[in-house]
């Protein structure tokens, strides 16, 4: 018998940003999707730019079109965020930028957080962006339990950081910090360049995997990619995940049409659970 289920699919809205939040909302709606995942990057939601009125104002929107939010990601992986920068000025800056974010989630009802560790210099010794980034996500990770939030703490590819990269890595953060409210996101694109698999992941962290970004290769619509979706569904059934997976389509190729990138996607995840339902009756 199959665990997942069509309504464990969650929209997000990164592929959006050339069209209004709102006009994201409508869509999913009109694509039957219950869960979203929010990016939260100009021009949908910069919370450096935002009131707290305007913040409950988008909380409003969601729910009175019946969507639930199920995670909060804000834009970390551009200038100018880095949890675990040289540079004072620029620590402090995104330190403030992500506490006022979890303030943010909270506002908006979410219990999940994204996030990705920053990065060192790549011509430091990489103990100590290690030990920057470790500060300040266990600063981060105390208020997150402060407010009811989990952070999910998600590896990056090594073009993107020098600090987490793969599961061992992150293994060691979770276990250098201990934290309840510290857990596990899989991502399907650093997980294959890293070699890795969803048995890797569960096997290793079980039930603390509470979040997945489920896209094909190069973070493209299902179908314009090489990854086994059919074994990759397998493999988190076989586990019973519960959680949701996230739509987290980036390629710049969808973003003038992004609902048909979402349709494709759902066109494709819907035909292989159905057959994976069929397969396990």
């Amino acid at each position: 018998m199959t665990h997942l289920n069509r309504s464990q699919i969650a929209g997000m809205n990164e592929n959006y940003r050339l069209f209004p939040l709102t006009y994201f909302l409508d869509s999913m709606v009109e694509l039957e999707i219950e869960a979203i995942e929010l990016w939260a990057g100009a021009p949908h939601l910069y919370i450096e730019d935002l009131q707290l009125a305007q913040v409950r104002d988008i909380r409003k929107q969601i729910e009175s079109r019946g969507l639930k939010l199920i995670c909060y990601t804000p834009e970390q992986c551009q200038y100018p965020f880095n949890i675990a920068a040289k540079e004072p000025q620029l620590h402090r800056r995104s330190m403030s930028y992500f506490m006022k974010s979890l303030e943010a989630a909270a506002e908006l009802g979410t219990n999940l957080f994204q996030t990705v560790p920053g990065w060192g210099y790549f011509d430091e010794p990489m103990e100590e962006g290690w030990e920057r980034a470790r500060d300040s996500l266990a600063a981060l990770t105390d208020r997150a339990g402060e407010l009811g939030i989990t952070i999910v703490l998600e590896p990056l590819e090594r073009r993107g950081t020098n600090l987490i990269t793969d599961l061992p890595s992150l293994r060691r953060m979770l276990e250098e910090i201990k934290s309840s409210h510290l857990k596990v996101i899989i991502d399907t694109c650093p997980m294959a360049a890293a070699g890795e698999s969803f048995e890797d992941y569960f096997q290793t962290f079980g039930k603390d995997v509470k979040h997945i970004h489920f896209v094909d290769s190069l973070h493209r619509a299902w179908g314009d990619g090489h990854f086994p979706l059919p074994a990759f569904l397998r493999d988190i059934d076989n586990y019973s995940y519960e959680g949701y997976l996230t739509l987290e389509i980036c390629a710049r190729s969808t973003f003038a049409n992004p609902a048909e990138a979402v349709r494709q996607s759902l066109a494709h995840l819907y035909q292989e659970i159905d057959r994976l339902k069929e397969a396990t009756a």
